[in-house]
């Protein structure tokens, strides 16, 4: 299935900051989970090791939003907060 011009863009963006390590936005995030492996691999021409270094790298950021959340909420926040990773624990993702 082919992305269109502006979603190949973004991911080409957000997957470029990952090979970077560099911080990657909540609009970064969604962008690369709304994408498949297979949709990885033949609009963007991964390898699986390079997808399985994307998702890692987008773990730990979704992650580092999540706890920086935490940290800066109100007390009342931190009691029903959930990892914004929970939906996707289908993948095998941590949550």
């Amino acid at each position: 299935m082919m992305l269109s011009n502006a979603k190949l863009e973004k991911l080409n963006i957000a997957i470029g900051k990952c090979f970077a390590r560099a911080h990657l936005s909540n609009e970064d995030i969604a962008c690369i989970l709304d994408c498949t492996a297979d949709e990885m691999s033949a609009n963007m021409g991964l390898t699986m090791d390079q997808i399985s270094l994307v998702n890692r790298h987008c773990q730990v950021e979704c992650q580092r939003h999540w706890a920086q959340s935490y940290m800066t909420g109100c007390v009342d926040d931190r009691i029903k907060h959930t990892s914004p990773y929970a939906k996707y624990s289908y993948r095998g993702y941590r949550t």
